[in-house]
């Protein structure tokens, strides 16, 4: 997950005091049910682990390294082809994860995005630089308590509010998304109050069981020690999760469906480049720890659907930073940009900056949008230029001639039965038509679903821009990772993770994030 130890920087600073200390738990066992009837023949369980891509994935287990998944990918299936959302940041993709949506119906537009009625650009954490400019009380609390409770839309059921209604419990560990039926408390650490202007306590909901670092220990275990101290990301690391899914697996306590994240490789490979290995590897140690809960690995699969899954990929960025970084402050410096913490609107224009995507505001609805696309254009850094115009979505490329327009409905169905209209230059996202009324994804998995959406998720009027492979945006308070691996955009190399699925034969329709929350209710409807 991007950045996420910045997420929890006043919690580590105000628990640098605090001691770990193990008490036994003092709660007794406690069978999570709902009326008769409702168990499962099996429970599921998700994970998430950041950036886990199947060219990697294939390395490691050629070498033996990774026993958990390919113990599982031999009992089951693995794909290398499963497609994040755009732009690919993790409280996007976890969003349309647990709502079976994109963008423009979940309304978590990306990492960084303009709040029009609040006028301020909303980020979840893209740095601690970001954060200190913006306003850090303000980031906190909008991971906290506003991305659940007031971004997502709430109109819009999640996986854990369906299997509510169908009479099956859950859980979350570590999601940054959990939204669910159940009033939950994080604990805020002592002179939080005092320290910042957040409140002592936050209220939230969730699923049944929800764990959230330090913030929010597993119910029943509040007493218990974790890896949740100040070295430890306040808990906001693999070893957490793993320990989370333990105490509930052998006390009797797993819900029905429980979603648990394993962060740590996102620090990695954005350091170390896309092809590092050592980071899922390391996860890989912690999912066989869940695993072993169960007494044997055979046992584990036989009371368990186990889905495992990258969260998007990573793009090999350029060695230097010069070489690396599309400075948009330089390409629109004609314009003015407020200052971070400013109001947005006391500039020309806005940008939301989700490392290697971009969106840029037209903030007074100038019809500034051609002539912001024109400079964009004009740097072959950049990958692609898309916006909408006359309830069409347009598409430009520096790297090729012409336009290309779409729009939803039509004659021409893509690889996943999506009905569009679509005009103009082809090469520009690497469609590749079959006949007149087919096409399929090259360079740019579902990409005109991604586009569209992007650009239908939330006001004003906006143009999007995607970096080159190689290439990421720069911007005040953003870091560039040169070097390193980075995501967000609209490549392949941002979008495709893997997918490993054991414990059933039901095989997901199509190999998408956003269908995934269907597939997991599907399989408790075959389960029942």
């Amino acid at each position: 997950m991007k950045k996420i130890k910045y997420l929890l920087v006043l919690v580590v600073l105000l628990t640098s005091c605090q001691m770990d200390s193990s008490i036994e738990n003092e709660q007794g066992d406690y069978l999570y049910s709902r009326a008769p009837g409702s168990s499962p023949d099996k429970k599921v369980v998700m994970v998430m682990i950041d950036s886990l891509m199947g060219s990697t994935l294939d390395e490691s287990l050629e070498e033996g390294s990774v026993p958990a998944l390919e113990y599982l990918i031999e009992n089951g299936q693995y794909y290398k082809d499963l497609v994040a959302p755009f732009p690919s940041m993790s409280v996007t993709v976890e969003s349309t994860l647990i709502t079976g949506e994109m963008p423009d119906k979940h309304r978590v537009p990306g990492l960084s995005w303009f709040k029009q009625d609040e006028d301020r650009i909303v980020n979840y954490g893209s740095n601690w630089e970001f954060w200190r400019e913006n306003g850090l009380s303000q980031g906190l609390y909008d991971v906290l308590y506003n991305l659940n409770n007031e971004h997502l839309n709430k109109d819009i059921p999640t996986v854990f509010d369906d299997l509510d209604a169908q009479g099956f419990t859950s859980g979350a560990v570590n999601t940054v998304l959990y939204r669910g039926n159940t009033e939950h408390t994080l604990d805020m650490p002592p002179l939080t109050e005092q320290l910042s202007d957040l409140p002592g306590t936050i209220e939230t909901k969730g699923p049944d069981n929800l764990s959230f670092g330090r913030l929010k220990k597993p119910d029943g275990f509040e007493s218990e020690a974790f890896t949740d101290g100040i070295f430890n990301r306040a808990g906001l690391v693999d070893k957490y999760s793993m320990e989370a899914a333990q105490r509930l697996i052998k006390n009797n306590r797993q819900p029905d469906f429980l979603l648990l994240f394993f962060p740590d490789n996102d620090k990695e490979t954005h350091k170390h480049g896309s092809l590092h290995r050592d980071g899922f590897e390391k996860a890989d140690g912690c999912l066989q720890g869940i695993l072993n809960s169960y007494g044997s690995w055979e046992k584990a699969l036989e009371e368990n659907v186990f889905i495992i899954f990258g969260d998007h990929a990573q793009n090999q960025l350029n060695k230097t930073e010069e070489e690396t970084a599309i400075d948009l402050e330089s390409l629109y410096g004609d314009y003015y940009i407020a200052d971070l913490g400013d109001p947005v609107s006391e500039g020309d224009i806005g940008l939301g900056v989700n490392q290697r995507m971009a969106y840029i505001y037209d903030l007074h609805n100038r019809n500034l949008i051609p002539s912001l696309a024109g400079r964009a254009l004009n740097n072959p850094e950049i990958d692609i230029a898309a916006w909408l115009e006359d309830g069409w979505v347009k598409v430009m490329s520096p790297g090729h001639n012409g336009e290309l327009r779409f729009k939803r409905d039509g004659e021409i169905t893509d690889s996943y039965g999506q009905n569009w209209t679509v005009q103009g230059n082809e090469k520009i996202l690497d469609l590749n038509k079959k006949g007149e009324s087919e096409i399929s994804y090259g360079d740019y998995p579902d990409g005109l679903n991604h586009l569209e959406t992007a650009l239908k998720s939330h006001e004003p009027a906006k143009l999007v821009l995607t970096a080159r492979p190689g290439h990421s945006f720069y911007a005040d308070g953003i870091a560039v990772h040169e070097d390193g691996g980075e995501h967000g955009g609209l490549h392949k190399n941002d979008l495709l993770g893997a997918l490993v699925i054991a414990g059933t034969d039901q095989e997901p329709a199509t190999i998408r994030i956003v269908d995934l929350k269907n597939y997991i209710l599907n399989l408790f409807e075959d389960m029942e």
